[in-house]
């Protein structure tokens, strides 16, 4: 990986501050047919990039050899402005193949410390109910099924840990789902699902269908209680701080 880095660094005349997993090898989901997926933040190594009439390039797309997505400095910090759930899991990511300067660290902080619960998750919420709702639909167990329900009840766990935390906790999205002291149904069946897709088994009709009528009540029940949280925005005074650190200016 770090060859590629390195290498991408030269091609497009980069420096890659920091670049993590974001896909099913983060989450302790992936399976024999499962990519890389790599995400990655980077600034220009020409200032002047940042100084011209014509924007710096803000998005670098690759697919081979492994599924890349990175984002300039620029495009980053302004979302992390809108509390973008992707930088929150890009942040806390237990795999990390570039941590330039200990970059992961003011991220995280940044993250912990001035992202909007609210959006957070409202964004959670969204996916939850979106695949749920996608799961029903499929009358017998598949493996898109399966895939679904995982990705439902994920978002779902992560919903009520921010619900139910005095602050964020970025460490819970991936260490979290698989360590909970206090287990229950639901946290016994993302558990279930992730080793039976690792395994490339598929779980019993009967133990999914069950689930899924619990888990319709409980979004009724997440949705009872979303106004509670704070609904803020990061500091930019911050931010731009950190961004012209970055850039020597």
């Amino acid at each position: 990986m770090e060859k590629w880095l390195s290498a991408a660094e030269d091609k497009y005349n980069i420096d890659i501050l920091f670049a993590c997993e974001a896909g099913s090898r983060a989450w302790g989901t992936d399976d024999a047919e499962s990519d890389y997926d790599v995400r990655f933040i980077f600034k220009h190594r020409d200032i002047k990039a940042y100084l011209s009439l014509e924007r710096a390039k803000e998005v670098f797309d690759t697919e081979h050899p492994f599924d890349a997505h990175g984002w300039d400095i620029y495009k980053a910090f302004g979302l992390m402005i809108k509390s973008n759930p992707s930088m929150y899991e890009w942040a806390f990511s237990p795999i990390i193949y570039r941590d330039r300067g200990q970059f992961s660290v003011k991220l995280q902080r940044i993250v912990e410390e001035q992202f909007s619960p609210y959006k957070l998750f409202q964004h959670y919420r969204q996916l939850f109910i979106r695949n749920l709702k996608e799961a029903a639909k499929i009358e017998i167990i598949t493996e898109k099924k399966q895939k679904l329900l995982i990705q439902a009840v994920r978002s779902y766990l992560i919903g009520k840990q921010i619900l139910q935390a005095d602050r964020l906790n970025g460490h819970f999205l991936f260490e979290g789902l698989f360590l909970l002291k206090e287990e229950n149904d639901f946290t016994l069946f993302y558990r279930d699902l992730a080793e039976e897709k690792k395994s490339g088994r598929l779980i019993q009709d009967n133990y999914a269908d069950l689930m899924i009528v619990r888990l319709e009540i409980e979004k009724e029940e997440m949705s009872a209680v979303a106004e509670s949280l704070k609904n803020v925005n990061s500091s930019a005074s911050a931010l731009n701080e950190w961004l012209w650190e970055l850039l020597g200016i």
